[in-house]
């Protein structure tokens, strides 16, 4: 659907939204296919309306289109094929960054705001903060996921 990164079909999908207009105007890449970058848009403008003391999780983003496989998986990304945007790397937590509990198990952690999650899931995102194996800063427009 959004084509192989490795084959460069993904490239051909790719349009320029501009992540918060009004406090940071620089412009990211997403894919057009099912309205990932229109929806993203709507995220940013209504994301660049949160006051200040959340700019630190907003800008710069710590990434979108990479065209790579999920860590420790040969499965591709959602980053490769331009549906998924992370931000904040510093204010991220990750399972794979913790150390597991004395049962093995990885104690959930969460420093992304409430509202800035809000704000993405109204919009049809996926907050990676909500998956077993969580990715904090991870958030992807998967439509064909959710319908």
């Amino acid at each position: 659907m959004y084509g192989d990164c490795r084959k460069g079909e993904t490239a051909r999908t790719l349009v320029d939204v501009i992540w918060l207009p009004k406090k940071w105007g620089k412009t990211i890449r997403m894919t057009r296919i099912n309205g990932v970058a229109g929806q993203l848009s709507k995220v940013s403008r209504e994301l660049d309306q949160l006051p200040a003391k959340y700019d630190s999780f907003l800008f710069p983003p710590a990434g979108t289109v990479n065209c790579r496989v999920i860590e420790g998986t040969k499965r591709l990304s959602a980053h490769g094929s331009a549906t998924a945007i992370d931000i904040a790397q510093q204010h991220s937590d990750y399972w794979r960054w913790a150390k597991p509990d004395s049962k093995g198990r990885y104690p959930y952690r969460n420093h992304i705001p409430t509202e800035i999650v809000e704000i993405f899931e109204k919009h049809g995102f996926i907050w990676g903060g909500r998956w077993y194996h969580y990715d904090t800063m991870h958030f992807e427009y998967r439509p064909e996921l959710l319908k």
